[in-house]
């Protein structure tokens, strides 16, 4: 009998699984149906679940999963019971009666409300209850271990259950947090500052209350920090105003950085520090002298530059006349049925295109020099084209009407129709070269302040 009943529920998945390519609700609950009158209530469950979520007013899906998922539903609770009256793990107990949960929850979404008796949530009430205990006491001796990545874990398993269980809570977050704290303490102690103070910011960002985590973060960047002056750039070509203009953008950029390490004395402090000592900004020219000067002003290093190359090239409008053909139609009589008809004629026209290219190219070299060791930290050159131009055409008949030349006639192909429309629709502006001249500015700049905080990250720990 055993062998025909498998026969029997072998074909019947096997009807089924050719049924596969159907996946409307009504096919589900088919499906469903068949699984269960070969007693596989389980695989039957299923289906019903997944055609009661695809049609919320499949009747019989929601009937047939009441019935199959309840026996589902059941034998979780037995399982559950047979940890709790032998006398099994209370984690295993806990954790089948979850499942239970679980699956109560998936079937009730689905519109169909499934019973757990109350003995059933009495009884885990009971074994939750002893577990918590259980674990608390593990989280505890873990901590007093100093084992705080085991702690952790063993409350946040509290915490899943019983979120206001005692003060597991808190207990949990000093075993994420102490760990934190003691790392950035020994990191600050071997002056260490950036290790340390992304610990501490891992503190912080977490409690800001935390001991006195704030305040050691704070003391990372105050003896941490890298000073740096940028003193007065100069050009090749003697061209003081786009020196100046590099300065200011490289100040700029160096002051928006998002290195807390990074600090940038302000141009205002440089000049009544120089004034103060009678000294010019205007002539620090040479690496000695720029030692001196930051010395004075309590800096860790100077940036230095000098401009090699600055051109804007504003290019002319450049003016090409094109030959072309206006589409038109002519009205035709049939002379047999006097029949009006339309035929469409190509006349030749001519159109205008222009073109305008504005260029700017700017190269400057930097230098970041430490004061501690004269050391030249950083030496690059910042290489920075920016360019834009304008590419359009002007015709001053019926635009809509107007196609271009290909081989000596009207040009009616969809690609050439379209290049010409993009042209005639083409914006005429150009961006002016003062533009072009910020926009290679910022983007050198950037760079340059990229390529310094990566250097420092690597110098400094």
């Amino acid at each position: 009998m055993d062998m025909f009943r498998s026969i029997h529920i072998a074909s019947i998945l096997l009807a089924i699984l050719l049924l596969v390519g159907c996946s409307g609700s009504k096919s589900f609950s088919k499906k469903g149906e068949k699984l269960d009158e070969a007693g596989l209530y389980a695989e039957a469950a299923d289906m019903f679940l997944q055609a009661a979520r695809r049609n919320a007013k499949n009747t019989d899906a929601k009937i047939g999963l009441k019935k199959t998922g309840q026996q589902v539903l059941n034998d979780e609770l037995s399982t559950f019971f047979k940890n709790v009256a032998m006398g099994g793990s209370r984690a295993e107990a806990v954790a089948s009666y979850q499942k239970a949960v679980d699956y109560q929850e998936r079937v009730r979404a689905a519109g169909v409300m499934l019973e757990i008796p109350d003995h059933y949530k009495a009884d885990f009430e009971k074994v939750k209850g002893e577990y918590l205990v259980d674990l608390y006491n593990e989280g505890q001796a873990l901590f007093e271990k100093e084992e705080f990545a085991a702690a952790e874990r063993v409350f946040a398993k509290i915490a899943a259950l019983e979120p206001n269980y005692k003060d597991a809570s808190s207990l949990q977050d000093v075993a994420y947090l102490e760990p934190l704290y003691r790392s950035g303490t020994v990191e600050l102690t071997a002056g260490n500052f950036r290790k340390a103070y992304a610990q501490f910011k891992l503190v912080t960002d977490k409690n800001s209350g935390y001991k006195d985590a704030s305040s050691l973060r704070e003391e990372c960047i105050t003896k941490g920090q890298f000073v740096v002056a940028v003193l007065p750039f100069t050009a090749t070509n003697k061209d003081n105003a786009i020196a100046s203009k590099v300065q200011a953008h490289a100040m700029t950029a160096l002051t928006s950085s998002k290195d807390p390490f990074l600090k940038v004395v302000d141009r205002e402090n440089m000049e009544k520090i120089m004034e103060e000592q009678r000294l010019s900004l205007s002539g620090v020219v040479d690496e000695q002298t720029a030692v001196r000067v930051g010395n004075l002003i309590g800096a860790h290093a100077v940036l230095m530059g000098t401009v090699v190359d600055h051109r804007e090239i504003a290019g002319s409008v450049r003016r090409s006349t094109k030959d072309g053909f206006e589409q038109y139609r002519v009205q035709q009589v049939n002379k047999e049925t006097g029949e009006k008809y339309y035929v469409t004629r190509y006349k030749p026209v001519r159109y205008s295109e222009y073109f305008q290219e504005n260029k700017v190219v700017l190269s400057f070299n930097y230098r970041l020099v430490s004061l501690e060791t004269g050391e030249v930290l950083v030496s690059r050159m910042a290489e920075k084209e920016a360019k834009d131009h304008a590419y359009y055409a002007t015709y001053s008949g019926n635009k809509d009407a107007l196609l271009p030349m290909g081989k000596g006639s009207a040009d009616l192909s969809a690609s050439g129709r379209r290049e010409l429309r993009s042209l005639l629709s083409a914006s005429h502006e150009v961006k002016s070269v003062a533009t072009l001249t910020n926009e290679v500015l910022r983007t050198a700049s950037e760079s340059m302040v990229q390529v310094i905080e990566a250097d420092l990250k690597e110098k400094l720990p």
